[in-house]
């Protein structure tokens, strides 16, 4: 046993185990060196105990094991255990066998201990298992905290791994998303997705570290959700391509929402900056520009990537940086600036801006200032338009004529200027403050009584008050002004009153002109009768007294016969002293209640009130005569004159104004037909013959306007020669009833109404017409001649109507002969002369007809460029017989061959007639001897018998 002991002892000294005998009460003898080192913590010389090598929980776990091979009930034992806390090594594996022999006795088990290497690993990798455990807990916790969804996707294999949170962001259960990367690019809003691809190339090029994208996906309720896809390869394969790739997917609607909303707010800030029209700017505490509205970057001329960072001094300029300078230091200081500038804008135009300069307060110190500067240039203008205006009006209402007085909205007055200071006899600084009834004392002028100023009414109306002449302003002194006034409130635009404003002056010579004037506009500024206003005035008065009491009245309309020819012969002067004395005659036959008036030029009108019957007025009308032609003394003329009277009587002639006074001037142009110097009663013969002629004159419009006038030709013939000398065109009008109208009827209806003037134009048009187109048909030409009345001749366009009418018909002026009458060339012999002049230059020729019935002048002869003197029928008609009618045609013919003018001779009816005015030397002639008038279409028959056989019989 002795031998078994050392031999023992001897291999455990050799042996890298710990080995030992380990007894029943736990104590291990004949440990070996490598089993001390088990337990460096026990003193080398002390005894080695089981329980100094192992960890006492796990000892305690197999003490009834190693008992059972200690008492032999269990032959073996062998476990893991950790070492003794103190002991540096971790884990060791411990074995226990059975001995039964021992020379020393007691001696249960054999001990060996060795160090327990894959124990040592699991540790290790446990170990290392709980801090990536610990870790991922952290990393789980942050991203938990963090509330983005986790997703890890597999290129190669085409899957991906989403996390629940994933799903959570889009409105999934953990169950209800089966991720796929198609269904992920599914979700992504279509316009997002081109954006997402190359941020992940780049990524995988590695020129970025990580990718991240904000794009949109759907929820699963279907609305659009913004997420922050961030990425990074977390595993390559060997190759180079990414073998994994993991990332995070947060919820950044709320955030993108905020940017949105930002972006909209600065959008709107810049657009309501750029909308308003003055200048907005930023300067940092170093002064440098950092952001401005467009109508600062406008205003100075620079884009904002030029003016950003720029020092105010290159924005602004030297000059008014030096001029500003100040009060951006102030601004700088916390304190803001408010100053005026007139600076040239970048057109070069001047302007005047207000500016202020606003401290941008952050921490109680500036770290700049804003800029605003509103362009004032129309205000500044407008205060020195007003300035101006100012001072205008105070020296226009200081120099004006009239009296001006402003007050207050309770009538105190503001304002007097010197004329109203003048006439109120009020200082300006004693009235300024008074009640405007104390400085203007105001009554009225017919009753005498003290009146209401009218400013006081205008403020209270607010309404403009007109202008009063019925005022008397009774000054200090007690002097008294007739006064015309005008008052009116002075309104705000939003209409609050300022006040009021009197505006006055003296209409004292104004009054004494407008009775004056009264009298002038009613009466004849010549002889001072009532003129034709206060004439149907009185009239009206007699016939509502008429109507009163029944009583009648006359109305005689009277004129003067033959006055032209005293205007003519003696002048105006001796006409206007003529008309004065008749006038005066004529006050000094009626009674007082009678009204003589003068309507014009030579007619006066009598209102007879007091004369009841016809014979009253035949009386009264025989002694007017008889005073009227009384010689006048004028001038040193002895003058004799008479009237042509009309008497209307009411009620048997008319009961209103205009009827009386038309029927009264009816019956004196029926007295001046029948002869003049007499008196005619207006009668229903008379009214009907007047409406006659108005039916005349309306179916004269109608025949106009229907064409129902045609025009006959008479020839002109050379009786010595037997040559057709021309034709005259000769209207003529007959009705739808077949009867004729006589031209002696009708012509001068058309005369009076003015029909003639269209009449004239469409006969000188016609017989143009016609002439041109005998000249075409007989291959000869025709002369015609028309005749023109004294109203056609005077129209300004007559001499452009006979050019027109000879260019439409395309005849030669030398064809047409205009005849005229010697009484239209004598009113006006100088525009005659003019007019005929100007028909020669034209190339017509000119023709004075009825010769020798007018008032013949041998001087108008001579003044008149005519080519022809027709003698007037009433000397042809007796020329065989009667010596005066020889004689007189004889002058004429001897004046025609002296001035070198021809003559024909009219209304030739016989051969003894021919013979008597071809002796006498005139061989040019017209009548019913040749022809009588024919239409247009008998002419060239007659034109072929008069070169016939037959010529001359007619």
């Amino acid at each position: 046993m002795l031998h078994s002991g050392l031999t023992f002892v001897g291999a455990a000294a050799q042996s890298s185990d710990g080995l030992g005998l380990l007894n029943v009460d736990g104590q291990v003898r004949d440990a070996n060196s490598a089993l001390r080192r088990y337990a460096p913590h026990v003193d080398p010389t002390a005894p080695l105990r089981l329980t100094d090598l192992m960890h006492p929980d796990d000892l305690h776990a197999h003490q009834r094991a190693a008992a059972q091979v200690l008492n032999g009930s269990r032959p073996h034992l062998s476990f893991t255990a950790r070492t003794h806390p103190d002991a540096p090594t971790t884990w060791i594996t411990v074995s226990l066998s059975h001995v039964r022999e021992y020379p020393a006795g007691g001696a249960s088990a054999l001990l060996n201990v060795r160090e327990s290497r894959e124990q040592r690993q699991i540790q290790e990798l446990q170990d290392q298992l709980r801090v990536l455990k610990a870790e991922a807990d952290r990393w789980r916790y942050a991203v938990n905290g963090s509330r983005d969804g986790l997703w890890d996707w597999f290129p190669q294999q085409n899957t991906i791994f989403v996390s629940s949170r994933w799903k959570a962001l889009l409105g999934y259960r953990a169950h209800e998303f089966d991720a796929t990367v198609d269904g992920w690019l599914d979700l992504i809003h279509p316009e997002d997705r081109p954006g997402l691809l190359p941020r992940y190339r780049q990524h995988v090029a590695l020129e970025t570290d990580a990718y991240e994208y904000e794009h949109r996906m759907r929820h699963r309720d279907g609305h659009w959700v913004w997420v922050l896809l961030r990425g990074q390869v977390s595993a390559w394969n060997e190759d180079g391509t990414p073998e994994r790739v993991t990332g995070t997917l947060r919820d950044v609607t709320e955030h993108v929402t905020a940017q949105q909303d930002l972006r909209r707010t600065r959008d709107h800030l810049q657009t309501i900056m750029n909308a308003v029209p003055g200048l907005i700017g930023y300067k940092d505490r170093d002064l440098l520009h950092q952001f401005g509205n467009a109508a600062y970057q406008d205003w100075y001329g620079h884009s904002p990537e030029q003016m950003h960072g720029l020092h105010i001094r290159e924005v602004i300029g030297e000059e008014m940086y030096q001029q500003n300078e100040v009060h951006m230091r102030a601004a700088l200081n916390g304190q803001t600036q408010h100053f005026e500038r007139t600076l040239t804008d970048p057109q070069g135009r001047e302007r005047h801006a207000l500016f202020s300069y606003l401290p941008d307060m952050q921490g109680g110190a500036a770290q700049g200032f804003f800029v605003m500067a509103v362009d004032i240039t129309a205000r500044y203008r407008a205060e020195q338009r007003l300035t101006e205006e100012r001072e205008w009006a105070r020296t226009t209402l200081n120099s004006i004529g009239d009296g001006v007085i402003t007050t207050d909205p309770d009538g105190r007055v503001t304002f007097i200027n010197p004329v109203a200071q003048t006439m109120t006899g009020w200082a300006g600084d004693t009235a300024y403050g008074q009640s405007i009834e104390q400085v203007m004392n105001l009554s009225d002028t017919v009753s005498g009584q003290s009146m209401r100023n009218p400013l006081l009414l205008a403020l209270k109306d607010r309404r403009v008050m007109g202008m009063a002449f019925d005022a008397t302003l009774r000054d200090r002194a007690g002097t008294e002004h007739a006064i015309a006034d005008s008052a009116a409130p002075i309104l705000r635009p939003d209409g609050t009153m300022l006040g009021g404003v009197m505006v006055f002056h003296d209409v004292s010579e104004a009054r004494a002109m407008a009775i004056r004037m009264s009298h002038l506009a009613q009466h004849d500024a010549l002889t001072d009768l009532p003129n034709r206003v206060l004439l149907h005035d009185r009239i009206r008065q007699a016939l509502a007294h008429y109507r009163r009491t029944g009583r009648p009245f006359a109305v005689v309309f009277m004129d003067l016969d033959h006055f032209k020819h005293v205007n003519d012969s003696l002048g105006h002067h001796v006409g206007d002293e003529l008309l004065r004395a008749v006038a005066q005659r004529l006050c000094e036959q009626v009674r007082e209640t009678d009204t003589v008036s003068r309507q014009g030029g030579d007619e006066f009108v009598l209102l007879l009130t007091e004369l009841r019957t016809a014979m009253d007025v035949q009386a009264f009308t025989d002694r007017l005569e008889s005073s009227l032609a009384r010689p006048y003394e004028l001038a040193g003329q002895t003058l004799t004159v008479s009237f042509s009277m009309g008497i209307a009587m009411c009620p048997h002639d008319g009961d209103d104004v205009d009827t009386l006074l038309r029927h009264a001037d009816a019956a004196m142009y029926q007295a001046k037909g029948a002869g003049r110097s007499r008196t005619h009663f207006f009668s229903q013969e008379l009214l009907a013959s007047i409406e006659a002629r108005y039916r005349l004159v309306g179916q004269l419009r109608a025949a106009l306007q229907e064409g129902a006038f045609t025009l006959h030709y008479q020839p002109k013939v050379n009786a010595a020669t037997h040559e057709l000398t021309g034709v005259e065109a000769l209207l003529r009008w007959t009705l739808p009833d077949g009867r004729s109208v006589s031209p002696a009827e009708f012509i001068p209806v058309a005369e009076e109404s003015g029909l003639i003037i269209p009449l004239g134009q469409w006969v000188l048009s016609e017989a143009c017409a016609q002439a041109r187109a005998w000249q075409l048909s007989l291959n000869r030409p025709v002369p015609v001649a028309v005749n023109i009345s004294g109203l056609q001749f005077t129209q300004p366009e007559f001499v452009q109507q006979v050019r027109g009418a000879l260019e439409a018909a395309q005849l030669s002026p030398h064809l047409l002969e205009l005849e005229i009458t010697e009484s239209m060339l004598v009113p006006q012999p100088q525009q005659a002369s003019e007019r005929l002049r100007q028909l020669r230059e034209l190339g017509v020729r000119l023709s004075i007809d009825d010769f020798g019935t007018g008032f013949s002048s041998l001087s108008y002869l001579k003044l008149f460029p005519v080519d022809m003197l027709k003698i007037d029928r009433a000397f042809v008609r007796d020329v065989t017989t009667d010596r005066s009618d020889v004689a007189i045609v004889e002058a004429v013919i001897g004046i025609g061959q002296a001035l070198n003018i021809q003559v024909l001779a009219e209304g030739i009816e016989t051969q003894q007639q021919v013979q008597t005015l071809l002796d006498l030397g005139c061989p040019d002639m017209q009548g019913y001897h040749f022809a009588r008038p024919m239409p247009a279409d008998q002419i060239q028959a007659w034109i072929t018998r008069w070169s016939g056989p037959d010529a001359g019989q007619g």
